[in-house]
C-alpha cells in the first residue's frame, strides 16, 4: 500500500503472526489439506472480515464457495484441536497487537 501513498490498513506483524498460527495448524493435515469456516475465524478476529481475509490469504488459504481451504481441504480445525481454544488463541494474538 505504500506504493500508492496509502498507509497499510493492518499491522503486518499481527497479520503474519495470525497467519502463522493458522498455517501451523493446517500443516498438521499434511496432504489432506484443511478447510476453515470463515465466520468462525472472523468472530475470533473481532468480526473484521477484511482482516480475516488478509490473514487467511497470507496463511495460504483460497476462497471456496462456502469456506476457505488449503490443499484438498479434507480436514477441519476440529480434527487437530478444539475450535474454541484455537479461536481464543487467535483472539489473544489480536489483543496483543491491537489492545481494546
Amino acid at each position: 500500500n505504500f506504493a500508492n501513498g496509502q498507509l497499510p490498513r493492518f499491522n503486518n506483524d499481527m497479520i503474519q503472526e495470525l497467519a502463522d498460527a493458522i498455517a501451523t495448524l493446517a500443516r498438521r493435515a499434511g496432504g489432506r489439506g484443511m478447510r476453515v469456516n470463515f465466520a468462525q475465524i472472523c468472530a475470533a478476529l473481532d468480526d473484521n472480515e477484511d482482516l480475516t481475509e488478509a490473514v487467511l490469504t497470507r496463511a495460504g488459504f483460497k476462497r471456496c464457495p462456502e469456506q476457505w481451504a488449503t490443499g484438498k481441504g479434507n480436514s477441519t480445525v476440529g480434527d487437530y484441536t478444539f475450535p474454541e481454544g484455537f479461536a481464543d488463541d487467535l483472539t489473544d494474538i489480536l489483543d496483543r497487537h491491537d489492545p481494546v
